[in-house]
Order: structure tokens, then sequence, then C-alpha cells
């Protein structure tokens, strides 16, 4: 899980400058639990932190994400979603109100996977769902 020590441990280790508005979306990321598109983090930190960018979150967002700290989620055409949540599950995203939520990832698909002979190694997998969450199922 991602933390502002982490985080700040690995931008300076990537020769990035340390800033009040990466520190502050540290913050923000850290131990979160939903899937915040970079438009809710600017949003959420643009009053407090009125010279912050859109282009600050998705760069800092990106070094996050070569660094294994976040994952970028790519279930949504439109936009992209950060989760802090590294260890392996999959993703669920409802059609009507576009919520991300975390599901359980079943080892058993990635064994069925490696099975393959034309496989060597799997070092990354991203399991995305869609349909309705229990709110929007029913109108």
């Amino acid at each position: 899980m991602l933390t502002v020590d982490k985080g700040i441990q690995y931008l300076q280790g990537a020769g990035a400058k340390i800033t009040a508005t990466r520190i502050a979306i540290l913050k923000s990321l850290e131990n979160r639990r939903d899937h915040p598109p970079a438009e809710r983090i600017f949003m959420e930190l643009k009053f407090s932190y009125p010279s912050l960018s859109i282009a600050t979150v998705y760069s800092t967002a990106s070094l996050l994400a070569r660094g294994s700290l976040i994952r970028i989620l790519s279930i949504d055409e439109k936009k992209v979603y950060y989760d802090p949540n590294m260890e392996p599950h999959g993703h669920f995203m409802c059609r009507k109100c576009k919520r991300v939520f975390d599901v359980p990832f079943h080892f058993e698909i990635a064994a069925a996977v490696k099975s393959s002979e034309e496989i060597a190694s799997v070092e990354d997998a991203e399991i995305f769902y869609y349909g309705f969450c229990v709110r929007c199922e029913h109108p």
C-alpha cells in the first residue's frame, strides 16, 4: 500500500522534485480504497493548492506507477483511475455510476494462463468486470 514516506523516497530516487503539491497528491492517495480519477484528485486539492495543475497530478501518478507504488487503471476509455492497492485483485466498473470496486483475484485464472505452452512467464495482469452495482441495478 502506498504511503507518503514510500512515495517521497521513490520520487527522490527517481530525481523528481519533492514539492508541496506532490506531497499533497501522495497524501491524497495514501490508504485510499476507492479508485479516484486524476480529475477528482485535482478537484480535492485545488482549493488548498492553487498552483496545482492537472498535469502535475498526471505526471506524479505516472512516476508512482513506474515505481510500482500505484496502478493506473485503463478500465474506462475516457479517463484513467488510480489504485494505490498493489495486492493482486481485479476491478469492477458500474456502467451507470462509473464507480470502480475491487474484486477478489482468483489464482486459478493465473495458473490456467501460465499452463499454456506458449507462455514462459506472467509479469502482470489486469482483470476488469463491467455491469451494474447494487445501487444502479434497480432504478
